[in-house]
């Protein structure tokens, strides 16, 4: 049962992890991302559709990325250019996101919740040779799906863009003192639209993995608040790969109980499906409480 669960947490905290690996990059730059959900439901449909059209996993994933980063450009466009206020053409483009795929739906495929078929091409597990052989390791490293190694195989990529490149130390000094880096000579514009693309780009993986790799359809809000998880576990982590990548995990494991434990204990499912929501709410609460220790040693009051 126990490796049952672990096995399952993997394949569950995948799009968690690409979202979060791709909400690092703009919270390394100062950019409170919070259309991760809205790029990955994007990349979901186009991933399904673009796969459906042409029976290729790679034309599908491809098109994921793609309608991921475009939206993404364009979360850039209105805070970059037109200034908008962050936060606010976030919430504007996830919108955007959820109703255009939605409309989309009901135009191309005439449904209204759900489109499944079995023309939709499946990605194969993959028994990877010596590792399956393993005593403990091998039932549960082995087996998942290519975008499942490609999310954790990502992390220390990541980790190495954002600081062991002159890249990253940018990236990671706009974040800290932009007015420093304007005055050192960077392109902040540039930078902040750079780590936004680079977001829709592991954000559409993300989306692209939830459609043709966890299932093979696409439903209408099927990223199920993945991508606000996904920010919960960048800021829990302070914003550290590794660490980012473990809290990621952590939520996973918080899913696949609410999934096995009602076929085990005979617990009413809906009681079970808010242990996720309920470890992003506490994985919250410490962030909170973790801040306003530091800010209360450094000597700044709140509520005053």
């Amino acid at each position: 049962m126990l490796s049952d669960i672990a096995f399952s947490s993997i394949r569950i905290a995948t799009p968690l992890v690409f979202a979060a690996l791709g909400g690092l990059y703009t919270f390394q730059a100062g950019i409170l991302n919070i259309a991760l959900d809205g790029f990955m439901i994007v990349a979901a449909f186009a991933a399904v559709g673009a796969a459906f059209a042409t029976g290729s996993l790679t034309m599908g994933v491809l098109a994921g990325v793609l309608a991921s980063m475009a939206l993404a450009a364009v979360l850039a466009l209105f805070n970059l250019r037109f200034r908008a206020h962050i936060f606010i053409a976030g919430i504007a483009v996830t919108f955007l996101a959820y109703g255009l795929t939605a409309l989309l739906l009901k135009a191309i495929f005439d449904q209204d919740g759900v489109f499944a078929s079995a023309a939709i091409p499946v990605f194969p597990a993959l028994r990877i040779p010596g590792l399956a052989d393993l005593p403990v390791l091998g039932p549960l490293l082995s087996g998942h799906t290519l975008l499942v190694y490609v999310a954790y195989l990502a992390v220390p990529v990541v980790a190495w863009t954002l600081y062991r490149t002159r890249w990253g130390l940018r990236v990671r000094m706009i974040g800290e003192a932009e007015d420093a880096a304007l005055a050192a000579g960077v392109n902040v514009d540039a930078i902040k639209l750079q780590t936004m693309v680079i977001s829709g780009f592991f954000c559409g993986l993300g989306g692209a993995y939830l459609s043709l790799g966890y299932v093979s359809l696409f439903a209408k809000q099927m990223t199920d608040e993945r991508g606000l998880i996904a920010l919960a576990a960048i800021f829990f982590a302070k914003g550290r790969p590794v660490a980012t990548t473990l809290v990621a995990l952590m939520f996973g494991v918080a899913t696949a109980l609410a999934v096995r434990l009602p076929q085990i204990t005979g617990t009413a499912p809906q009681l079970l499906q808010i242990i996720p929501y309920a470890a992003t709410i506490l994985a919250l609460v410490i962030v909170g409480i973790r801040a306003n220790r530091s800010s209360t040693q450094n000597g700044w009051r709140f509520d005053t």
